[in-house]
């Protein structure tokens, strides 16, 4: 995969677990209740597209042999 499609991919996979995210914490919101923590998957879905954005910035910032 080439670099530039790696940060495009790892940036949409984040975005899409904040997006997830945020629709998960609005669910069942009622007035008197504290913002609880999100759910378990969409945390993880944010953190492998902040993961793999990551590596990307890597792979451009050196040169591997």
């Amino acid at each position: 995969m080439s670099i530039r499609w790696q940060e495009i991919a790892g940036a949409l996979v984040a975005a899409a677990g904040i997006i997830w995210a945020s629709w998960a914490l609005t669910q069942n919101v009622a007035p008197t209740t504290l913002v609880s923590v999100p759910p378990r998957g969409p945390l993880e879905v944010c953190a492998v597209g902040i993961i793999i954005w990551l590596v990307a910035k890597w792979r451009h910032s050196v040169k591997l042999r």
